[in-house]
């Protein structure tokens, strides 16, 4: 299958194996499981719902801003994220990214409960995979 007839559920991280966190963790201890998992955000859910996401960017953010690393993640991350869901195209996850710079797309139900998270470096790794390919035939 070329990258065109992809869709997000082909290539997502699903649920059981994301980095995800409620509002209330410090920015600290998010960090650290990002670090522990070494990842490039972290997920905020509450009640099951996404309502966040923590980026590397937001971090930086903190850093520049003088915020203490025990703040809220929840008070410092980017509330109501753009999302997809999985039987979206893998090609509309590539627009997102590259019209918004976004690394990281999170994919919800059509009740936003959290289902999985598609990154930059799994899009780029089909298209990869497709070019080789091509090359090949």
């Amino acid at each position: 299958m070329t990258y065109i007839g992809k869709k997000i559920r082909d290539v997502m991280v699903p649920r059981g194996k994301l980095v995800y966190t409620t509002p209330d963790t410090t920015v600290k201890d998010a960090v650290k499981q990002m670090v522990r998992r070494n990842v490039g955000s972290i997920l905020i859910v509450e009640d099951d719902k996404l309502v966040g996401i923590f980026t590397e960017r937001d971090l930086m953010k903190l850093v520049a801003e003088d915020k203490p690393v025990y703040t809220a993640v929840g008070d410092v991350m980017t509330k109501n994220p753009k999302t997809l869901k999985p039987d979206d195209p893998l090609s509309k996850a590539a627009l997102l990214m590259s019209e918004h710079g976004f690394r990281h797309v999170p994919i919800v139900d059509d009740e936003g409960k959290l289902l999985g998270i598609v990154s930059s470096r799994d899009v780029s790794r089909v298209y990869y995979e497709a070019a080789e390919a091509s090359f090949t035939e």
